[in-house]
């Protein structure tokens, strides 16, 4: 065992500049390009005016880790690492991060010494090693690299490990690129089928959307329930991105009859909220306990109506980046409270297809989702035997 302090140079930190808006500045990777594998997203890379001399030795190569020394939040732990091999002497790293480099790359494997330094942050080795000040997440990196210690078997056997981890995660990632088509596949049959609604290219008869369905549906049916009827509790947080919805929790009707939101089986749920509305929340709310649901106020709920639409014609309208767009121009409040009012409903025009055609895509929502379902389990196949060998290799 080996301190870090032993194997790595004296940490390099980042530079941030001034604003560059011509485009021609230095590239700089931040947090925001860090994923939760440890791999780097160059798809969104700022440039910044960086004048300081000096600046060489900064800049990234093949081989460096890259740390969090700022950010985190309440669930994440600062001290995240993402391993670095992309273009040599291009990008530096902010000033919310740190370049920990090896002083010897022959006798350790640089990856070896990522997937390490991963595991231990996705174990909160380093939560005791951050502080926090003016509510951001601090990383105590000299002491962090003072003090954790690593194992080092041969080189010869680290690189094996690497060879294995990589193999898994790319696995991992074909897995997850498997599912990110599969919802594709279902945006491009719903244009392909209904068309663009803005141009409305297959003539359809428009439509005010609160009189597709029922927006907010009052509920009208209260005084039936029973005070300790089980219904299912939707958070904000119970629904992802891409649709899916948590429907775990339960509550007593009597814990939710007042100050939340009502609704049905096959309702959908959108929110309403920034910034919630902006990454696209929302989901058919399905798998509901006794059928019934209660949640955040931040959604606005849209209920099909018999003959006209059905739920799932619904859900992908509201998922279309030109409504989330509209939706978005169309919000009122004070900045930072901004919500989609109720009255934006009334005031979208759509394209109404015939309810048969919306039925089929309905049917071929639901086979693509199990499809979904398969390549899902999968995801969590490959997942827990990721997680499985990064316990065996460095749980030490």
């Amino acid at each position: 065992m080996r301190k870090l302090c032993e194997i790595f140079q004296e940490p390099i930190n980042g530079e941030w500049g001034n604003e560059d808006t011509t485009g021609s500045g230095i590239p700089v990777l931040r947090t925001t390009n860090f994923t939760n594998e440890g791999v780097i997203n160059y798809s969104n890379v700022v440039t910044r005016l960086i004048n300081k001399k000096n600046i060489n030795e900064k800049f990234l190569v093949s081989g460096d880790i890259i740390i969090e020394k700022s950010g985190g939040s309440s669930n994440q732990p600062v001290g995240r690492v993402v391993f670095f091999d992309g273009e040599e002497n291009k990008y530096l790293c902010n000033n919310f991060t740190s370049i920990l480099r090896l002083k010897d790359k022959k006798s350790n494997s640089p990856k070896y010494v990522f997937y390490y330094l991963f595991a231990k942050h996705r174990n909160g080795e380093t939560i005791k090693y951050q502080n926090k000040t003016t509510g951001i997440l601090n990383l105590k990196l000299d002491k962090y690299i003072a003090e954790m210690r690593i194992n080092l078997p041969l080189i010869k056997t680290q690189e094996q490990i690497v060879k294995t981890l990589d193999l898994t995660l790319e696995l991992l990632t074909l897995r997850k690129q498997q599912l990110a088509e599969l919802d594709n596949f279902i945006k491009a049959v719903f244009y392909n089928m209904f068309g663009d609604p803005m141009k409305n290219d297959k003539g359809w008869d428009k439509m005010k959307l609160s009189n597709c369905c029922y927006v907010n549906p009052r509920k009208s049916e209260i005084h039936y329930f029973n005070d300790d009827l089980d219904v299912s509790f939707i958070s904000m947080a119970s629904v992802s991105v891409d649709g899916s919805i948590d429907t775990s929790e339960v509550k007593k009707y009597k814990e939710v009859k007042k100050g939340f939101t009502y609704f049905y089986e096959n309702d959908v749920l959108f929110a309403k909220i920034t910034p919630c509305m902006e990454n696209g929340k929302g989901a058919i709310a399905r798998g509901l306990k006794n059928s019934i649901g209660f949640g955040s106020t931040e959604f606005h709920v849209l209920r099909p109506k018999k003959g006209i639409s059905n739920s799932e014609w619904l859900y992908y309208l509201t998922t279309l980046p030109i409504f989330r767009e509209i939706a978005e121009k169309s919000m009122t409040g004070s900045a930072g409270q901004k919500r989609v009012p109720a009255s934006f409903f009334d005031k979208y025009i759509v394209p109404l297809p015939p309810l048969s055609l919306q039925d089929k895509f309905a049917d071929i929502v639901a086979k693509t989702e199990e499809q979904k379902s398969i390549v899902k389990k999968a995801i969590a196949d490959t997942q827990l035997l990721f997680d499985s060998l990064m316990s065996q290799y460095f749980d030490q």
